[in-house]
């Protein structure tokens, strides 16, 4: 049972804002050994753990910023396929 007015009534078929840039990064093929490098510099290999801050008393925890990054799955596939070139051109 819904309170909401019909007109009100979100959509199901609602696109997520990011999604252009999601297919984007994914679509990027890379074809250049100084893209390469560049992606492999920018993009780091591992998440940083969480950092917990005390103040007054009370302990915060402050997630990674790639736990909290929409894109992070996007950007560690393209340093993958990065890394991958520069493996199979041998630099």
């Amino acid at each position: 049972m819904s309170f909401l007015p019909s007109p009100f009534k979100p959509s199901t078929l609602l696109v997520h804002p990011l999604a252009p840039v999601r297919t984007w990064l994914n679509a990027l093929e890379v074809h250049n050994v100084r893209l390469a490098q560049w992606v492999c510099r920018l993009v780091p290999n591992t998440c940083s753990s969480g950092h917990d801050l005390i103040l007054l008393g009370h302990c915060l925890h402050v997630p990674s910023l790639c736990e909290v990054n929409p894109l992070a799955d996007e950007l560690v596939d393209l340093r993958f396929r990065a890394a991958d070139f520069l493996y199979e051109q041998g630099v």
